[in-house]
């Protein structure tokens, strides 16, 4: 069998009632069926996503099955990378789907300007299909092409992976995977190793993905232990994309991209505001610590977010004592 132009990744996890929809989304773009392959990893579903998946796979042959004991979205995507063979990647959550006819037209870019990664527009949609107020408020013009390290200079780096269109090789010959250890930004991880890395990278002012917020997703979940263990996925994530920029500043000579910092920083940001309303200020503080991560810059216009409310949260937040007492306040009125 011939290469296929593009592989789309899907992992899957307890998503029965999203899943017609994304996998349909995919079926009806307006490419081959021997020109695509959607590879559909099943990560121990529990509610009858199996059976979807496999229904799809009688009907299309450009559906396959790959299933695995529950371990996680990033052991199931390096699972597909272990076993896409298509020229280009995509990543497509389970509860997400497709714009209509958008695959054509980004396949079209990436074939004709033979790039390594093409960065696309995205809407945020409710449940009922509903777009959110708030839908691609950092979307661009498309670009023209230039390397990932003078694109991530320009523009801030999207910490989604279902964002972007990778040729596999690049992937590949760099032996990009997901660090299984994470349960939270993961993503953003793996999106800044291969964009340090592309030759060729662009932007298309195409939305070709509909970003669907649930609020029952796992992202969601309350449980105090899952709450912990995400915050400490935040501070690793911070710290491995810390080695990233440290390695590729050793190897090149040059200064990082400062959005890549930015990502970097968000994290550290965002797991400190959750350890103030979750009560563990101390344990996070220490675990970024622990990296050679505190104290960190305050974020700025490469994280897309702006005004005096974010540096004064910044700047309290850099005076570990009097977060810890207003972490204990939260924690006293949420009660």
């Amino acid at each position: 069998m011939a290469e296929p132009l593009l592989t789309y990744i899907v992992p899957v996890y307890n998503t029965a009632a999203y899943l017609p929809r994304c996998l349909q989304s995919i079926i009806d773009q307006p490419v081959a069926a021997d020109d695509c392959e959607i590879l559909v990893v099943d990560d121990g579903s529990t509610d009858g996503s199996r059976d979807v998946v496999e229904r799809f796979a009688r009907d299309y042959p450009q559906v396959r099955l790959l299933s695995q004991p529950n371990a996680g979205v990033s052991a199931a995507r390096n699972l597909a990378l272990d076993n896409a063979s298509g020229r280009y990647v995509a990543f497509v959550d389970s509860d997400d789907y497709l714009e209509d006819g958008a695959a054509a037209v980004m396949l079209d870019r990436v074939v004709d300007d033979d790039l390594d990664v093409l960065v696309f527009n995205f809407s945020r949609m409710m449940p009922d299909g509903t777009d959110c107020k708030d839908t691609s408020r950092d979307n661009y013009a498309s670009s023209t092409v230039t390397t990932g390290v003078d694109y991530l200079q320009q523009h801030v780096m999207s910490p989604y992976v279902w964002r972007y269109l990778v040729r596999r090789t690049l992937i590949e010959d760099n032996r990009l995977r997901f660090n299984t250890s994470f349960i939270a930004c993961e993503d953003g991880d793996f999106i800044a190793r291969f964009m340090l890395q592309a030759a060729r990278v662009a932007h298309h002012n195409v939305k070709g993905y509909c970003y669907v917020k649930r609020s029952d997703s796992a992202m969601h979940n309350p449980d105090a232990d899952h709450v912990k263990r995400r915050i400490f996925s935040q501070v690793d994530a911070a710290a491995s994309i810390d080695g990233t920029l440290r390695q590729y500043e050793a190897q090149t000579g040059k200064t990082a991209p400062a959005s890549v910092a930015g990502l970097r920083n968000v994290y550290l940001f965002f797991s400190m505001t959750k350890a103030l309303t979750s009560g563990c200020v101390d344990e996070v503080l220490r675990r970024i610590r622990q990296a050679g991560l505190y104290p960190f810059p305050c974020i700025g216009p490469e994280a897309n977010y702006y005004g005096k409310k974010w540096a004064l949260i910044h700047r309290v937040m850099m005076h570990p004592g009097l977060w810890k007492a207003l972490s204990g306040i939260y924690c006293k009125i949420k009660k």
